[in-house]
């Protein structure tokens, strides 16, 4: 199958913006962010939502992956549509539909270009991330294997906002626990949770090739009486008072703040919530909107400028 790689360069200050905006177009396979620096990026088609180098950048590479059957014509003019109403918000956009770079790859060949990258990665005290080519062949030395490959989703595990998550966990009473992991991409977090000894884990996803990657995953490692995958989101497909012991949200700041309320009605008095996705200098403001939803943070863990909370429902 073929697929456009659209990547277009932002402001920093308006990159979460386009993101958010092109995540809801209903082919899209997930969104990425890089900051630039006049460079070839990085592999944004194996990468996670973020890149390190987007810490220091005052301009943002914003990548996305569309099938092929979306004709130029129609993805441009929402391309378009979707950059005017994030500047008419106030944000500078800078030209960026002047600047897009498209082009037509193939997937076999994204899935090439990626194996050549990835290793197994210890992570935390007892987990290790395995990539599926080498499951045979990796010694999990005493280590709970997660093995993963993203297919055209994003989220390999190598991000340090991905690993903060799994080292949290392995620190919270997850051993028979029902856990909610939203926006699971490629079900990294699931996995961790059900190695852990999670009773069941419910991932969900708005992105169908996230929702598909991830239950090959689930599949991959035997959990699929553990781990149920569908599509959809925390707002309209998780009903209020569900009983979560816990949950999980790897995903954008806005969107962490966003949800968090729903993210209380879902779980029991006392339970917890994961989140990541954003950085040191945003971590102040996500903590007071987890306040603001009814959670109370108790732990914060930090990797270069990346961020992790834990906070738990109050009763």
């Amino acid at each position: 199958m073929e697929w456009w790689q659209i990547r277009l360069a932002v402001p920093a200050e308006a990159s979460e913006a386009v993101a958010a905006r092109l995540q809801e177009w209903p082919e899209i396979q997930g969104v990425a962010l890089e900051g630039l620096w006049g460079e070839e990026p990085p592999h944004p088609e194996y990468g996670e939502w973020f890149d390190d180098s987007l810490l220091h950048s005052d301009r943002m590479q914003v990548s996305v992956y569309l099938p092929a059957t979306v004709a130029e014509d129609e993805w441009r003019r929402r391309l378009a549509r979707d950059l005017a109403a994030v500047a008419a918000a106030g944000l500078d956009v800078d030209g960026a539909l002047e600047g897009v770079e498209a082009e037509r790859v193939d997937e076999a060949q994204w899935a090439s270009a990626w194996k050549e990258e990835f290793t197994p990665i210890p992570v935390g005290r007892r987990l290790l991330i395995v990539p599926r080519w080498m499951r045979d062949e990796a010694d999990p030395e005493d280590r709970l294997p997660i093995v993963i490959e993203p297919g055209m989703a994003f989220g390999t595990g190598t991000h340090a906002t991905t690993q903060l998550c799994l080292e949290a966990l392995e620190d919270l009473p997850v051993a028979g626990a029902r856990v909610l992991d939203i926006g699971c991409g490629t079900g990294v977090l699931s996995i961790g949770a059900a190695r852990l000894g999670a009773s069941s884990v419910t991932a969900i996803d708005l992105d169908p090739v996230a929702v598909h990657a991830a239950a090959e995953n689930v599949a991959d490692n035997g959990l699929s009486r553990v781990i149920s995958v569908r599509q959809g989101d925390l707002l309209r497909d998780v009903p209020a008072h569900a009983g979560y012991d816990g949950a999980l949200a790897n995903i954008l700041r806005d969107a962490v703040i966003a949800l968090a309320p729903q993210a209380a009605k879902v779980l029991v008095p006392g339970g917890w919530l994961v989140t990541s996705g954003f950085v040191e200098g945003q971590a102040d403001q996500v903590g007071e909107g987890l306040k603001a939803a009814g959670f109370d943070p108790v732990r914060r863990l930090q990797r270069e400028d990346w961020v992790a909370l834990v906070a738990v429902r109050r009763s």
